[in-house]
Order: structure tokens, then C-alpha cells, then sequence
């Protein structure tokens, strides 16, 4: 019975309780995990690398990050792990960005470093209904909405699927499920920009009882839904409407707030849709209430936090009949997405 019951369906966890289940101890498995691969590289056949991370105009901060001290996931995660908090969003171009990181090495913020490396590879599948109804929501700005997602960490090989809803302070909330994880030879083929035929990475957010019914339950523990079977429905009719891939660095700041830079973002659609690149790096500041040291640093130099959800900006540049007002002047300023 418990082997019938732990085989499952494509992307289902295992049954038995996981080590990484809750949000501190993924973490650091994501550490120890990306160690391990930083020791045992696998060499794979194809083209030099020409993922997200490596097209032309990607900014290469690699001399400057070194100059920042490090930190590591273990520490990071106890002492920012911010699972419920306040995101601001900004647009730089690699000036600005320079400046920033500049600006970072003058304040003593610290750089996640997990064995050696300093920049992480992720990948990211968002789910919608046929009729776009979470991100109709979203462009409406609907006060009960909710967003999911599997992540693919990709330095590591650890999978999960996320569910993002807000609170009744607006604030973004996050709760997130262990799934199987992506052998490491895959991993490196998508960071090499390299097919993947052999191994499915999207998870079937509604064929499988164990996701189906773990997103029922947050969604009504959350307050989405009254009950889990209105949850059940919810979730339904979901399916991969589009993919994200980026290489991501984070920063603990003073005062326990976080920053994230993500560059060479790239957007697809399971249809084969042309990929959409974006040139610019979308930072993320990462606080529980108060505006953090790097907010007001932008904000004194112009800067202001923009609407920008990389699944939305997808959606409404590849989708141009959807409503996409919210995101208008995000879209427009990203006149050079190619």
C-alpha cells in the first residue's frame, strides 16, 4: 500500500515526510545541494553556453560582487528568510546597476555565496486557467487572488511548487511544496540553453491528488477560498501557460532586508512561442514593512518601483488581447524586449 501510494503521478512528491518540507530546511538543502554540484560538474555535449544567462548585453557583474562579503544560505535563511513581506520592484539599466552594487559594497550588505558561486541559475513555470482567469485577477487587481507556479533551482536540482497569495495588509505571502527533484544533467543542459526531451519539468498541478489537495488547503487557509473543495475547483482547470529563466543574485541588507538582482530574464510559452529577452535587470527589494537602505538609494536618484510580475509582462506581451493596463508603463519601458 505505501509502495502504490508513494509512486504517484508525474511531479508528485513522495508521500513520507521530506526533510526539506518546510521553508527553513528547504533552504538549506537547496545550500548542501548546490555545494555538492559545485564539486561534481557535469560535462555536457552541445553548444558552448548559450542560455539566458549568456545572451549579448547580459551585465556581467561577476568582479564586482567579489568585493562584497559573503553569506551563507544557512545564515541567510534564519536571519531574512521573509516569506510573508513587502516587495518593491524596480527597472535598471547596467549603469545604474554598477552603481548599485557599488552602493551595496559601501553599506556592508552580504552576497549569498553556496560553494564558491555567487550567481544561481532558476526556472520558473506559471499556471492559468484556459480563459486567464489569475491573471485577469490580477490586472483587476482582485483583493482574493493568488498565483502558482513550480521553480526549479537550477544549481541545485531542487523543485517546488509555490503558491503566492496577499494578506489583508497587501503584503505578498508565500507558501511552498517539495517536489521531486530535476537530475543534475538536465539542469545543466537548460542552463546551456540545450533541449530537454527525456524528462518532464512541469508538474501536473491537477492530476496529481498530492498537489491538487496541497493547494486546496493553503488557498483556504489563506482566505482565497471558504472551503477546500471551492479550493479543489479553483485549481482545477490549470495549466503551463508560460516559463521564465534568469540567473538571480541575492543580498542581505542591513536591518534584515533582502535585494535581489535577476538578469538575463527570458519569457517562453509551451507553444513555442518566440522567447521574449529582456535587457534590462529586474531588481526586488525584499522588506517586512519599512522601506529598506536601498529603496531610498533609488528613490534619490529618480528611481521608482514599477508593476512587474514577470509571469503578467509575459502574458500581456505574448497575449495582446488580455487587459494589461497595470502594466502598461512597464511594458512600454521595456520597449526593447526582443
Amino acid at each position: 500500500r505505501r509502495r502504490r501510494r508513494d509512486k504517484g503521478k508525474r511531479g508528485e512528491p513522495a508521500s513520507a515526510k521530506r526533510k526539506g518540507d518546510g521553508p527553513m530546511s528547504a533552504m538549506i538543502d537547496l545550500g548542501s545541494r548546490i555545494e555538492e554540484a559545485s564539486h561534481s560538474r557535469i560535462n555536457v555535449a552541445g553548444d558552448s553556453r548559450i542560455g539566458p544567462a549568456s545572451y549579448p548585453g547580459v551585465v556581467d557583474f561577476g568582479p564586482l560582487l567579489e568585493r562584497l562579503p559573503a553569506i551563507g544560505l544557512e545564515d541567510l535563511a534564519s536571519q531574512a528568510a521573509l516569506l510573508k513581506r513587502t516587495d518593491r520592484k524596480y527597472l535598471l539599466n547596467r549603469a545604474l546597476t554598477a552603481e548599485l552594487v557599488e552602493y551595496l559594497c559601501s553599506i556592508q550588505a552580504e552576497v549569498l555565496s553556496i560553494g564558491g558561486a555567487r550567481e544561481f541559475g532558476y526556472l520558473s513555470d506559471y499556471f492559468d486557467t484556459p480563459d486567464f482567469a489569475l491573471y485577469r485577477a490580477a490586472a483587476t487587481k482582485r483583493r482574493r487572488r493568488f498565483k502558482v507556479r513550480s521553480r526549479v533551482y537550477l544549481d541545485a536540482g531542487l523543485r517546488f511548487v509555490e503558491l503566492k497569495t496577499r494578506s489583508g495588509r497587501g503584503q505578498n505571502v508565500k507558501d511552498r511544496l517539495r517536489l521531486d527533484d530535476v537530475p543534475m544533467d538536465v539542469c545543466e543542459r537548460l542552463k546551456r540553453g540545450l533541449p530537454v526531451e527525456a524528462f518532464d519539468l512541469t508538474p501536473d498541478v491537477t492530476g496529481c491528488p498530492r498537489i491538487r489537495e496541497w493547494l486546496a488547503a493553503r488557498l483556504t487557509e489563506r482566505g482565497v477560498v471558504q472551503t477546500r473543495r471551492a479550493g479543489a475547483r479553483a485549481v482545477g482547470e490549470l495549466a503551463w501557460v508560460i516559463r521564465s529563466v534568469y540567473t538571480r543574485t541575492t543580498f542581505r541588507l542591513p536591518g534584515d532586508s533582502r535585494l535581489t538582482m535577476d538578469r538575463g530574464l527570458t519569457l517562453s510559452t509551451p507553444s513555442g512561442w518566440s522567447p521574449l529577452r529582456v535587457p534590462e535587470v529586474v531588481v526586488e527589494t525584499k522588506s517586512s514593512k519599512h522601506p529598506c537602505e536601498a529603496d531610498r538609494w533609488l528613490w534619490r536618484r529618480g528611481v521608482r518601483p514599477v508593476r512587474l510580475s514577470k509571469y503578467a509582462v509575459g502574458m500581456a506581451a505574448i497575449n495582446p488581447g488580455l487587459p494589461a493596463n497595470r502594466w502598461s508603463k512597464t511594458i512600454a519601458t521595456l520597449g526593447g524586449i526582443a
